[in-house]
């Protein structure tokens, strides 16, 4: 029989007094001027004279910040059916990324029309992989599987989100508004209501992980490596979805450190939560780099030319090759030498600068995988278009987040939703 564990419970006011009351409206105008730059810098490149830099640069961070998001749900979700216990707080802080994940499935519609620059096989069609390398079967393939993965991350920020907005409606607590009543729909009563959402997580989590696994696997083999259609490794779906989840790892640890300081939360942010993310980072680094590694050296030792020419090219070929040193250094051999301390991994001060470092390496990362294989020019295509087009992503992932933190405490409540005993 599963029974609630028994915890000391956090006031409900004392977690509604932690919402952020107001987002400074400077934030709020630049981070929309931002999102509008981006929005036009788009439109004029796939109009202009290089539609293939804007089309690019666009591929790259659609893989990036759906990832991220994504990578956020997966990370509540593990700590749903691990039954974790150290960082509800870290959990809450994590789903919030959750909420951009509606906005990246609409994101991928527009890649449709650009499937003429992106991907070379609709312009010179392979016989022997056209059975799998189509446009209508791409795209019909990846949207189903991305909006299912969507839809069940939705329904867990819906039944993780549900008992404590029920509940401070029917406390007054807080004023009603459209997105609350919908959230709190048919509401049955606090006890009624958090067993019942409690039982719809255990049965989300894992279809969410699994889910993730398999969908971005496929992600990684369509949108990535079929941009250079020549090059093959089964190995690469894997490394695509940890990889993903290690990024989302970075920017939940220094949210939270950000987040801590803005909302005052020192008591219910402490140091060992930071030693506890520090560790995590340390562990999915080495992962992520053994699966690295795994991948070119057997693509070293096989020395098959379909291989080795795609890592040729971002290893031994400038500029490449310098992207390349930068997104290993940033992402994982600098992160790695650094969490060998473990007074750093637990001060908020280096733990800040080092998930945002491995957040750019990582994009670095995707930036070095995607253009390469379709950019012919002499020079990498990095200016003032890449840089409008990114920081509309930038703005638009922020917005959605503080949408999120408008919405809903930082703070969960009953702590122990998540935790069961058996």
């Amino acid at each position: 029989m599963i029974e609630p564990i028994e915890i000391e419970p956090i006031e409900l006011e004392e977690t509604l007094q932690k919402m952020p009351r107001q987002i400074p409206r400077v934030a709020l105008v630049i981070l929309f001027a931002l999102l509008a730059l981006g929005v036009v810098a788009f439109l004029a490149g796939i109009f202009g004279e290089e539609p293939l830099r804007a089309w690019q640069i666009y591929l790259v961070n659609f893989v990036f910040w759906a990832g991220l998001a994504q990578g956020g749900v997966v990370f509540a979700a593990i700590y749903h059916i691990s039954r974790a216990r150290w960082g509800h707080v870290i959990r809450r802080i994590a789903e919030g990324m959750g909420f951009f994940l509606p906005i990246a499935f609409l994101l991928f519609i527009p890649l449709i029309f650009g499937r003429f620059w992106l991907f070379p096989w609709v312009r010179e069609p392979i016989p022997d992989k056209a059975a799998w390398l189509n446009a209508p079967f791409l795209f019909l393939r990846n949207g189903i599987s991305l909006l299912l993965l969507v839809v069940l991350s939705l329904l867990f920020l819906f039944y993780s989100l549900r008992p404590q907005t029920g509940l401070a409606l029917e406390r007054a607590f807080v004023k009603p508004t459209p997105l609350y009543g919908w959230l709190v729909r048919g509401w049955r009563g606090f006890e009624v209501e958090e067993t019942r959402c409690r039982h719809a997580l255990h049965a989300l989590a894992p279809a969410i992980i699994v889910g993730y696994a398999i969908i971005y696997s496929l992600v990684g083999f369509d949108l990535i490596m079929s941009l250079n259609p020549y090059w093959y490794s089964t190995l690469f779906g894997a490394y695509f979805f940890m990889d993903n989840f290690y990024l989302a790892l970075a920017v939940i640890a220094s949210v939270t450190v950000m987040l801590r300081r803005a909302l005052k939360l020192d008591n219910e942010i402490t140091p060992s939560h930071f030693l506890d993310l520090g560790k995590l980072l340390f562990g999915f680094d080495l992962l992520v780099l053994g699966l690295l590694w795994s991948q070119f050296i057997t693509i070293w030792y096989a020395n098959i030319t379909e291989e080795t020419q795609f890592v040729i090219v971002r290893t031994r070929v400038f500029p490449w090759a310098f992207f390349s040193l930068v997104a290993l250094i940033a992402g994982y051999l600098g992160p790695f030498i650094v969490f060998l301390n473990r007074r750093v991994k637990q001060d908020p001060f280096a733990l800040l600068p080092m998930g945002l470092v491995i957040a750019g390496g990582l994009w670095m990362e995707r930036y070095v995988l995607i253009v390469p294989s379709l950019w012919q020019g002499p020079a990498a295509p990095i200016g003032p278009l890449e840089l409008l087009i990114t920081g509309g992503f930038v703005a638009a992932a922020a917005l959605s987040y503080l949408a999120f933190l408008r919405a809903f405490p930082v703070l969960p409540w009953p702590p122990g939703l998540s935790e069961t005993k058996r």
